[in-house]
Formats: structure tokens, sequence, C-alpha cells
């Protein structure tokens, strides 16, 4: 389909096809709060709560600088991967 896999692109996304501009990335759950799938660690929760919620603002503003150059941002979550193998 002519993505490719890891491309040297802002933001890292794991697949891109430069020729149509869709730049795609695939979530953890954990890593990114899926809400259906997310549950907080009970040990050093305030140091999981500032990383996952700095990830969520890197994602925010990685969507908006990749949509400003023109790209189309796919996000698809974990489960969603999981459950389409199965």
């Amino acid at each position: 389909l002519g993505f490719s896999y890891q491309p040297r692109l802002y933001g890292s996304p794991d697949f891109a096809n430069k020729k149509l501009g869709v730049a795609v990335f695939v979530d953890g759950c954990f890593w990114h709060k899926c809400p259906r799938h997310y549950r907080a660690p009970k040990q050093n929760s305030s140091f999981w709560k500032r990383k996952i919620e700095n990830n969520i603002k890197r994602d925010r503003f990685i969507n908006k600088r990749l949509k400003e150059e023109g790209w189309k941002v796919i996000r698809i979550w974990e489960h969603d991967i999981n459950r389409m193998i199965k």
C-alpha cells in the first residue's frame, strides 16, 4: 500500500505514506491513556500521572504540527489492532 514502517518523520509515526501524506500511529492503551483500558498504577502514581499526561500533550502537539504541514494523521488504539488479528 506504499506505507513505510517507522519512517524518519516528525513525531515518529509507526507507518507513513509520504506520497499520500498519511501518518499512522498505533497508541498503546497504557502509554496513551486509552479511555477503555487504562488503569493508573498504584505505585509511584504521581510520576505515572505526569508521564501519561505529558504523552497525551505530546500526541496533540504532534497531530497539530503534522496537520499544519499537510499530513493526515491516523491514530489507532493497541486494542483495535489486537481485535483485528484475533
